[in-house]
């Protein structure tokens, strides 16, 4: 600090020996401040780099859950979809099976009806 306060103080020369030694000395003084200020810079962008990559990380982790639930829902849709037509085929089947019953006793009425009718001609 000496160095710029006397180049400050000292008179000029005709060669401008006060005016670079005031030069040098602004130069040497700034020249850390320039450096911590390139650091931060550079901290800055490795920052905004990183947020940049969270931010991508979270963007890709939403659509994967939108993704996710959509499956679901698919998922979900379909299992009604198979427990209504069982539900529907359960039925169906049932339906069947008493009119397999239905008709096989009329199959025996009709068959003591043969026996009968038979048994009387003999």
């Amino acid at each position: 600090m000496s160095s710029i306060t006397s180049a400050l103080t000292a008179p000029a020369s005709p060669g401008g020996e006060a005016a670079a030694a005031l030069r040098e000395g602004l130069l040497q003084r700034a020249s850390p401040r320039r450096e911590a200020i390139e650091q931060l810079r550079e901290r800055v962008d490795a920052l905004r780099r990183e947020l940049d990559a969270a931010q991508d990380g979270a963007e890709a982790a939403e659509a994967g859950a939108r993704h996710a639930e959509e499956r679901e829902r698919e998922a979900a849709a379909e299992l009604h979809a198979a427990a209504s037509t069982g539900r529907t085929q359960g039925e169906k089947l049932r339906d069947l099976e008493d009119e397999l019953r239905y008709k096989d006793g009329r199959i025996k009425v009709l068959e003591a009806i043969v026996k009968t009718m038979t048994a009387k001609k003999k």
